[in-house]
Parts: structure tokens; sequence; C-alpha cells
């Protein structure tokens, strides 16, 4: 699935917001001719369309968009993604078995008591709607998630697609991930207990904790989870194989994700499909970050090396960059990473594996020194 950006415009500003960049920094829309250019690009690869923002439902041709995507027979489902406050707006439309929510719901704290009775009365509409789901943003480690059962149950739903909230980063800031989990994992278990009490089976696909970081009694929550998840024919996933998902801005210009927006973007039409920009992306990030880490420890992790870590590439940008000026400085390394498009780390040498290895344990060391500094 790839996803278009609608309009920078929000009715929310949510503390952990991680999309600074475009967010209610202006009033950039996509317009009707753009809009129709991002679809027909993601035909070239994908039958799956994302409408995000801003909150997408504020684009004033929201209608309009709906009603091309239900109508082209090309397009298999929409997922729009949405705080939920104009849903009822819509609800006609919604409802069609076309159109899919995922509704990011927050706290009366974060939102206000007016627009929190409003997201409950959206999902109150919905209820019995199988195409709807319901998520929650993990932001800091003292949060309280307590509301988040009570609009489940309005909802009359079993599955709560949960995210770790990325945090800001830019180019010239240092951030250490692992202490960062480490401080939320209490929080993150508790959750996770929480959700087993009330039989929600909660799932994500970014950003999950580490397996590192679990200890017995933490994998045995998880194997619990998993049980409960059977019975509704799913799975509890901690790893994860991340993928470029594709966001299409306003102007035509196209990102990995959200996460790493800041760090490169390829217009779409200098790209003749969409496997042709997912290959650039992988190629000039994915490829580098696989091989990248961001603690000695991750050396001879098993799941990093399957790409299944489940920590985003965000984390490890400035690495990244390291690493990749390494290697195009060094033709012995190039023609082995290089070598049959190889892009997982076990498909490197193990000489050259190391080489790497060692000289991440050198940008690891510097980046560090840095944050001191």
């Amino acid at each position: 699935m790839s996803n278009i950006f609608l309009t920078r415009k929000c009715n929310l500003k949510c503390p952990y917001c991680f999309a600074d960049e475009f967010v209610n920094k202006n009033n950039e829309e996509i317009t009707l001719e753009n809009f129709k250019k991002a679809v027909e690009f993601i035909k070239t690869g994908d039958s799956k369309i994302g409408l995000i923002g801003g909150e997408p439902m504020l684009h004033p041709l929201f209608s309009e968009f709906l009603d091309m995507l239900i109508s082209d027979d090309k397009i298999d489902s929409v997922i729009v993604f949405t705080n939920g406050l104009r849903i009822d707006k819509y609800i006609n439309k919604l409802k069609h078995k076309k159109i899919h929510l995922l509704i990011n719901c927050n706290s009366i704290k974060d939102i206000g008591e007016k627009n929190y009775e409003k997201l409950k009365y959206n999902l109150t509409i919905l209820k019995n709607n199988d195409n709807v789901n319901i998520g929650i943003n993990i932001y800091s480690k003292d949060m309280d998630y307590s509301y988040i059962f009570e609009l489940l149950n309005i909802a009359d739903k079993h599955f709560l697609r949960y995210a770790t909230a990325l945090p800001n980063i830019s180019k010239e800031k240092t951030y250490d991930v692992l202490n960062s989990f480490l401080k939320i994992k209490p929080l993150l278990m508790k959750f996770f207990s929480d959700c087993l009490k009330n039989y929600i089976v909660p799932v994500t696909d970014c950003n999950t904790i580490p397996d590192c970081l679990l200890n017995i009694e933490d994998k045995r929550l998880m194997i619990k989870l998993n049980q409960l998840a059977m019975k509704y024919n799913e799975k509890f996933i901690t790893g994860y194989t991340c993928e470029p998902i594709i966001d299409i801005l306003p102007d035509l210009n196209a990102v990995r994700c959200f996460g790493l927006s800041k760090y490169m973007k390829a217009s779409i039409e200098e790209h003749k499909n969409m496997e042709n920009l997912r290959n650039y992306f992988i190629n000039q990030i994915d490829l580098y970050a696989r091989l990248s880490f961001v603690s000695k420890g991750c050396n001879d992790c098993k799941m990093r090396m399957l790409n299944r870590c489940g920590l985003c590439f965000t984390y490890k940008m400035k690495q990244c960059e390291k690493l990749k000026d390494y290697i195009l400085d060094n033709s012995e390394v190039i023609d082995e990473v290089f070598k049959d498009k190889v892009t997982y780390t076990t498909l490197v040498s193990k000489d050259i594996l190391d080489k790497l290895h060692n000289y991440n344990y050198k940008i690891i060391d510097n980046i560090y020194i840095e944050k001191r500094i």
C-alpha cells in the first residue's frame, strides 16, 4: 500500500506528532490534478491506497476523492488515516465496503472534552463496521492510556493498532534509542498486560520494542498475547520486516515513509512506476540501514540480520549516512555489498561484514562522543 498526503492542515495538535515537517506549517493541499496523477502512479504497483495528512478529511475535495477511488475498478481498498473528529460529516461514503478507517484515538487530556465526546459519538455510529480499526500512540513513560479501553468497547473492537511514537529527530541530532525504549518499557509491558486482561490484541507495523530488551517474563506475556490473537485468527507480532511504504506529497514528491521524510525525497514524475521508486529508496536508504546498527550489542543479533529488529530506521540515519560514505569510498566493499543487489547482511561475506561492523563501532563511538560534547 502507498499513501497520498492530502493536506498539511490538522484540527489537533498531538504532543507526539512526528510529522512536524508537514503538519500545520501552512495550508498546502493537493490539487485535483496532482491527486489524479498520484493515483495513476500508485496503480502501477498497488491496488490499495491510503489517504493521510494532517487530517485528510479537512481537504475540501475529500468527498470527491472518495468518489473517484470508489468508482475505480483497479483500486481494491482505501484506508483513511484519521483522528475521527469529522467522520459524521462523511458517514455515508465512509460506510462503503471499499473504504477502511484507521482512527487514531487520543485522550481527553490531549484533545479536550468536546473533541473527546465527538470522537465517542463517531465511534458509536461506526459500530459493527468491520472496516474500522482503532489506534493509539504510546508517547510517554507516564501517559494514561486507560481511555482506549472505553473507546474499544464503544466500537466493539478486539484489535488495537498501537505505535510507539517516533521522536522528532533531525540530521543534526542523535538519539539513544535503546535507552529510550528501556525508559518506556515498563509502561509498554503494563499496556500489553492490560490489553490481555481486556481481551484486546495489540498489533503494530512500525517501531516496536526490540526483542533484545525483553526478559523471560516479557516473552511469556508475548506468548499469551499470541494465544489470544490466534482465537481471532490473527498474530501478535514483536518483530517485522520494514519495507518502503511510499507517501506521496501534494507537490508529487515522495518519501520512503513519514519517519524518514527529512532525509530524502524523490519526484514520482522522475520514476516510471511504483516498483522503480521503491527500489530507488531501497538502494538509497534500506541497503545501508540494514547494514547499520544502533549499539555494539546489535552486532550478532539475528533479528537485525534478518531485518526484523522492529526499530525504526529513523534512529540510525546518522550511522547510516556515515556508513554509506565509507562503502562508497571503498571499491572492495562496493563490489561485495552491491553484487546481485544485496540488501540483507546475511548475504554479505564475513570479511566484508566484519569490516562494516568494525566501522560501525567507530561510528557509534563518535556519535556518543559528539552527544557528550
